[in-house]
This record gives structure tokens, C-alpha cells and sequence, in this order.
């Protein structure tokens, strides 16, 4: 009787832990992230190289972004970007400035890039038609910017 016991309160143990294992808060669910292909126009923009921190927004700035996106693998997705900006150059003109490379997004909103010019890591968010990416590593490559989907 007694070995019966332990044996239903081991059952009814182990019962209970694999029925909590799924309603932990810390194991998100597998997702993958948004598609963010398509082309965007530059709504508004800061450097701190090309604009000492500050945020310039069109006709101070402009610019197109194109995004190729891949199907996800899992909580990740790659694809292609052209990036054709223009800036001010400190001396008022302007400074053109054209990239393409790849890069990659994740679902929980990192962001990674690797340009002919420019390359970094961040985060990004699509809410509606409006892309945001923020690049914070390395130090010379920190921007911010703000693309609407043409």
C-alpha cells in the first residue's frame, strides 16, 4: 500500500509539472518577424556623424529605402536593402549617400545590418506602413530613422 502511494504521488507529480511547463511566462511562443519588404520613403533622420545628434526630417533630408525580405526561418529573416540618402554636408550643400548589403531581423525586434558602407546592429518596429530603425552599435554608425511605405 505504501509503495503504491509513492508511486501515485510520483505520478501525480510529475503530472503536474509537465502540465505547468507550457504556461511559463519566460518561454515566449515561436514567431517570426514581420515582413518589412518594400519601398520606403525617409521621413525623418539623426547621426551622430551626419547630423551631430539631430533629427532632420524632409526637405532637410531625403531618401529611399528598399528592403528584399526572405521567408523567416524560425524567429529570423534576412534580405537585401538599397539605401539612397541625401544629407547635409555641414557647409550647405549636401552629401548623397548610396549603400546596399544585407540584413537581418529578428521577432524580437533586433535588427542587423551589413552595407557596402554603412554596417551595425539595433532594433527595429513596423507599425502600419512606418518602419523605425535604430542602430546603436558601433558608436560611428548610432542613427536613428523613419521610413513610410510608398
Amino acid at each position: 500500500m505504501i509503495r503504491h502511494r509513492l508511486g501515485l504521488c510520483a505520478f501525480l507529480a510529475g503530472a503536474l509539472a509537465l502540465g505547468c511547463g507550457g504556461d511559463d511566462p519566460a518561454d515566449p511562443p515561436d514567431r517570426s518577424p514581420p515582413d518589412i519588404s518594400g519601398a520606403y520613403s525617409l521621413q525623418s533622420f539623426s547621426s551622430v556623424v551626419l547630423t551631430g545628434g539631430a533629427v532632420l526630417s524632409p526637405p532637410a533630408v531625403s531618401g529611399t529605402l528598399t528592403l528584399q525580405q526572405s521567408a523567416p526561418t524560425g524567429s529570423e529573416a534576412t534580405g537585401d536593402f538599397d539605401l539612397d540618402v541625401v544629407v547635409p554636408d555641414g557647409t550647405g550643400g549636401s552629401e548623397r549617400i548610396v549603400d546596399q548589403g544585407s540584413y537581418t531581423v529578428r521577432a524580437d525586434g533586433s535588427w542587423r545590418q551589413s552595407g557596402n558602407v554603412f554596417q551595425g546592429t539595433g532594433t527595429f518596429s513596423l507599425a502600419g506602413s512606418t518602419l523605425t530603425v535604430n542602430v546603436t552599435e558601433p558608436a560611428l554608425s548610432v542613427s536613428s530613422s523613419v521610413w513610410r511605405r510608398q
